[in-house]
């Protein structure tokens, strides 16, 4: 049984989530705290390299803007 939505708006029965619910807690697999920090970390690192490089493109276009304006405005029409 695949339990994946696509759908943010799907609700599951009584009956299917306790399924699941019961999947999920005879799996035996314990949680690590180290490990979902480290996917924390990460995703965050990531995310911030983003957002990094983002910033460089956003500053790259506006100073081709501010050098392509600031050659019209010196030429006379």
């Amino acid at each position: 049984m695949s339990s994946i939505s696509f759908s943010q708006y799907s609700r599951l029965s009584d009956s299917i989530e306790r399924d699941l619910m019961r999947d999920s807690l005879s799996n035996g697999e314990a949680v690590s705290i180290t490990a979902v920090a480290k996917k924390a970390v990460s995703g965050i690192k990531s995310g911030l390299f983003a957002f990094a490089g983002y910033m460089v493109d956003v500053t790259k276009a506006l100073d081709d803007a501010r050098a392509k304006d600031a050659r019209y405005t010196r030429t006379a029409w």
